[in-house]
């Protein structure tokens, strides 16, 4: 066997059983506290790396029901709704003039489909506490993700005059058309690089209590900012979504509560919002409203306002029931709201553009089970502590969203 070959493979095998990763075509899940490492209040830094992988898609569409990644927006790609929303003495509007051709529901549409992979995906971070219970910390992403085994099959019959002048103008070699009108590949693409910094300040204190079953109580609180050192989208790609939030600065705030229960039995809950500021940069857009999202073909400056992002973790966990071995079994939820563009010229309109899929708001379901080991002991006198923990996520249900099945590994230490 080729050794290149027999080390990737080992790689892969490597990945899946040591790395976790979340990804949507919206923006990467961060500080996740599902699987974050156990915070001690007695060490001042902790330093922590969770590797991350995919090893399968699941996706939503709009109506929550499972789809293909390409086809969470629209069940078909029309190529003659492409040429819409052009004045007629442009080379597109020229091209619609000479298919002359309607739209009967088949002709000129696409059924597309594709695979996006996780080659590798990581976040790494640090956290200083001081003053007992307050603390600073960083966060960095790192991704390198590819979309592959992109089909489009055209739906076009062969029946009608009209079919074969379709097919003949447009649709007989649609890749190199849809690159000579509006610059945009369709087939797959690899992107790699980190995603968007983040920042945050944060407190937590624990209130011991005397009750027979509810020995203590923590509350928690955080805020922060998220800063675009992330790729952006490629505007000239298929469905190559942004490493973080497409060159806006967020601001975020988090709450949590955790109980604790005899000596073995940890719940809790934890809130996370996050705003991004709205900017302008140049972006695709829809120039009528019957295109659908993946072939647009009209490049604009526009102004986005961003909807809310929220989540929310429930989790119960076993704590430290053999020595340092806990089990914590997590529900996530996690929704943005719509989007907004407002295009910078009146040649367009910002109604139209507003109904683009990407902009639609999106939710996703995941169930979590996070199997960790403290090496922490609290009789010994060590300068450091390690701590290890092994997960899975597993996404149930969304709606205009792509996830992905994850297992993954966060390695940490305390000193």
């Amino acid at each position: 066997m080729n050794y290149k070959k027999c080390n990737k493979i080992l790689l892969k095998i490597f990945l899946l059983f040591f790395t976790h990763t979340v990804c949507t075509m919206n923006i990467p899940i961060f500080y996740d506290t599902l699987i974050l490492p156990e915070r001690r209040t007695d060490e001042s830094f902790q330093f922590y790396t969770i590797l991350q992988t995919g090893f399968s898609t699941k996706s939503f569409d709009d109506c929550e029901c499972c789809a293909n990644v390409l086809r969470i927006w629209n069940k078909d790609q029309n190529a003659i709704k492409m040429l819409e929303g052009f004045c007629s003495d442009t080379t597109i509007g020229q091209l619609r003039t000479r298919i002359d051709a309607n739209d009967d529901g088949t002709r000129g549409h696409f059924r597309v489909c594709g695979d996006l992979d996780v080659d590798f995906a990581g976040e790494f971070g640090f956290e200083y506490r001081f003053r007992e219970q307050f603390f600073v910390s960083a966060h960095l992403p790192v991704f390198s993700m590819k979309l592959k085994n992109v089909s489009w099959r055209d739906l076009t019959q062969e029946v009608s005059v009209d079919d074969f002048r379709v097919k003949e103008y447009l649709t007989g070699d649609f890749t190199r058309r849809v690159r000579e009108l509006g610059c945009l590949d369709i087939c797959g693409w690899k992107r790699s690089g980190i995603g968007d910094l983040l920042l945050l300040f944060g407190w937590y204190g624990d209130f011991e209590q005397s009750k027979k079953l509810l020995k203590n109580v923590r509350l928690g609180a955080r805020a922060g900012l998220t800063l675009p050192t992330g790729k952006e989208a490629c505007e000239d790609e298929i469905f190559a979504f942004p490493f973080g939030n497409d060159g806006g600065v967020g601001a975020l705030v988090g709450g949590s509560l955790d109980l604790t229960f005899g000596e073995y039995i940890k719940a809790g809950l934890d809130v996370q919002l996050l705003h991004v500021f709205g900017h302008t940069k140049c972006r695709r857009i829809k120039t009528h409203p019957c295109q659908t999202d993946l072939l647009l073909l009209k490049k604009v400056d526009s102004y986005k306002e961003y909807g809310l992002t929220q989540r929310f973790n429930l989790y119960v966990q076993f704590y430290r029931f053999l020595r340092g071995l806990s089990c914590k079994f997590g529900y996530q939820f996690a929704r943005r709201s719509e989007d907004m563009l407002y295009i910078c010229s009146n040649e367009f309109s910002d109604r139209v553009a507003d109904t683009a899929g990407d902009l639609q708001e999106w939710t996703m379901h995941n169930f979590v089970v996070n199997l960790s080991y403290d090496f922490y002991n609290e009789d010994d006198d060590h300068s450091a502590y390690p701590y290890i923990s092994l997960f899975v996520k597993i996404p149930f249900n969304g709606m205009s969203t792509a996830m992905a099945r994850t297992v993954g590994c966060t390695i940490a230490v305390d000193f």
